[in-house]
């Protein structure tokens, strides 16, 4: 048994394996970098190390690494996801150094890990795969050449990439032409390769992946499947398992599928089998990728097996056989789990930031809540958007989704823009309940909130009648009450509302002020920003000469200087935030002025980037 484990990650995740390894009796090793030192994963894990020349991207550095994990004496390190997790460099620096990668092999991450060469050892194992073009240094020119003799509509992958981060979906060769440099840019910052693979674009897909766990004395075995269709910007938002669209002979199909390729290449430990699955046919499925390492929502196989999946890659590494780890497997009740992600699902699912001025976890039989946030925890666009997950387990489908949306609705989580209010709307829907729904669904279907409810007004009104130094706004919660003296006046999703102070009625609501504006919360109506009369309110009005930055990030690109003519729809400024571009179009044709921002600007959400003027 090891008796020290580095955790190479941060975040939610670093806890989550730290729990693990406290209860097996394994002292962690945490590490962490200088803008991380007031991070909870840092708190949370007694013996945790600054980094050397600690910087943004220390959880890249290898060398740095392995040297808090030989000079703490751990024998393993566990990269958990995201960072060096499918980095089989780093797993090889790892066995060269003595230690323990708690995962694949070297050899397995690389034959798996670049989707040029996990494509082709899936031919040769003898699944089925999407038509594509792609091989190492290809350059645009030949690609372009390539689709020629596909149709369209066709999807851009980074071949080194995953996590979604990096994909395009293609119309047309022109657009393609046109996306190619992007897509090149984004996968060397993402992954730090540029190559590209350029596959045939499913429509009405849905995404099944397969839980299979390895040995390292060659046996294999599978632990269910989740779906994961429920996807924006090619990211999970929902995951559940079992699959409500399979039937039995196509699970076991693509069980049998997912173990042979597995078997193949000589995987030892975790990973997830990734397929597209035909809507219409779910019969048809094509393998899309193999993810070697722990993922993000492997909760929900927790909670349907039993099983803990970080002691299982635990157990493996330390070379127990697969029937010592899970002697007997069962699959019981249906769980379901969704990511939340600081961002504002109503308005095109972009980027939020800032600092959390409360956060209170529900209180929900049967959920496990994994987040590394507080109250205080500054949100910025640097790392991944997500927030917490909330996993809920049922007896069938129908409770663990009711389950999910009752632990949402309790979710307290102020001073940031979430998605929360957007998943309880789409648990609500009838479309997913009935699961009739593609990859494409969030992005190809209206979200809106409408009007605010009476209740939030009149708490509002009530707040604002009654302003101090230390409000109630800042207070666990605030109970509305209170006699009609006056009339205020607020925006809600920039519509200016006159409200009546209310008299006689009474309850409860959470609620926070930061310089956004009055943060409310009730588990009947969510969580609402709104602003005072006073305050700065950012408007779409094409008719408005001031261009926006609509989200907090970096600018990558300007593309007009002042003087410039621009037409309507034209780019004028690309931002980047959570290793995601976002173009900022020209509202109205005219003429750039104000234009003071450059490359490598931070901005925030609301920040005037430039002016497109009436030309005269």
């Amino acid at each position: 048994m090891f008796e020290k484990v580095l955790i190479a990650n941060r975040g939610e995740v670093a806890l989550r394996i730290h729990s693990t390894l406290t209860r097996l009796g394994i002292t962690s090793v945490g590490i962490y970098t200088e803008n991380d030192r007031a991070a909870l994963h840092v708190s949370g894990i007694p013996e945790s190390y600054l980094l050397k020349n600690s910087h943004t991207n220390g959880y890249l550095d290898i060398t740095a690494i392995i040297d808090v994990a030989v000079s703490t004496g751990a024998q393993a390190i566990h990269p958990g996801y995201g960072f060096l997790a499918e980095n089989p460099e780093f797993a090889q620096a790892c066995h060269d150094a003595g230690l323990v990668f708690i995962g694949p092999t070297p050899d397995a991450m690389r034959a798996m890990g670049e989707k040029i060469s996990a494509k082709e050892n899936a031919k040769r194992a003898g699944v089925p795969v999407v038509p594509g073009i792609g091989a190492t240094g290809m350059s645009n020119e030949e690609i372009l050449e390539a689709a020629k003799s596909l149709d369209f509509p066709l999807l851009i992958k980074p071949a080194a990439g995953g996590g979604g981060k990096g994909l395009h979906v293609i119309h047309n060769l022109t657009e393609l032409q046109h996306s190619l440099p992007t897509a090149r840019r984004e996968a060397k910052v993402a992954f730090g390769d540029e190559n590209l693979l350029v596959e045939k674009y499913l429509v009405h897909a849905r995404h099944i992946e397969f839980q299979i766990v390895a040995d390292n004395h060659g046996n294999t075995m599978h632990l269910g499947e989740r779906e994961c269709s429920l996807q924006r910007r090619h990211q999970k938002v929902i995951e559940e398992a079992p699959a409500p669209l399979l039937s039995d002979s196509t699970r076991q199909a693509m069980a049998k599928a997912a173990l042979a390729l597995t078997s193949a290449i000589g995987y030892q430990n975790l990973g997830t089998v990734e397929f597209i699955v035909d809507a219409y046919s779910p019969e048809k499925f094509y393998f899309m990728e193999m993810n070697t390492r722990l993922q993000v929502e492997h909760r929900v196989t927790e909670m349907i097996t039993g099983l803990d999946l970080v002691e299982c890659q635990i157990r493996i590494a330390q070379s127990e056989s697969l029937k010592d780890v899970i002697p007997d497997r069962k699959f019981t009740g249906h769980a379901i789990e969704a990511r939340i992600y600081a961002e504002d699902a109503f308005n095109h699912f972009l980027p939020t930031g800032g600092t959390i001025g409360k956060f209170s976890p529900p209180k929900v039989p049967s959920t496990i809540i994994d987040s590394a946030i507080s109250d205080g925890t500054l949100i910025t666009t640097t790392f991944d958007p997500m927030l917490a997950k909330i996993s809920c387990w049922g007896v069938n489908r129908e409770t663990a989704i009711d389950q999910l949306g009752s632990a949402l609705s309790h979710t307290v989580l102020l001073g940031v823009t979430t998605n929360i209010d957007f998943l309880i709307e789409l648990l609500a829907r009838r479309d997913f309940k009935e699961s009739k729904y593609s990859t494409a669904y969030l992005e190809s279907n209206d979200f809106s909130r409408g009007n605010p409810p009476a209740e939030l007004l009149t708490s509002y009104a009530s707040i604002t009648s009654k302003p101090s130094k230390n409000g109630p706004w800042r207070h666990d919660g605030w109970r509305q009450s209170g006699s009609p003296s006056s009339k205020v006046f607020a925006y809600i999703d920039s519509v200016r509302y006159e409200i009546g102070i209310p008299n006689g009625t009474s309850f409860e609501v959470d609620s926070y002020q930061n310089d956004a504006g009055y943060w409310i919360h009730h588990h009947s109506f969510g969580t609402w920003l709104i602003k005072g009369v006073n305050q700065r309110v950012i408007s779409n009005d094409k008719n408005s000469d001031e261009i926006l930055s609509p989200m907090p990030g970096v600018v990558i690109a300007v593309n007009v200087t002042d003087g410039d003519l621009v037409a309507l729809g034209d780019p004028l400024v690309v931002i980047e935030a959570m290793k995601m571009e976002h173009i900022v179009r020209a509202k109205r044709a005219g003429r750039v002025a104000a234009c003071s921002i450059v490359c490598g600007t931070k901005v925030s959400v609301g920040q005037l980037l430039l002016e497109v003027v009436e030309n005269v």
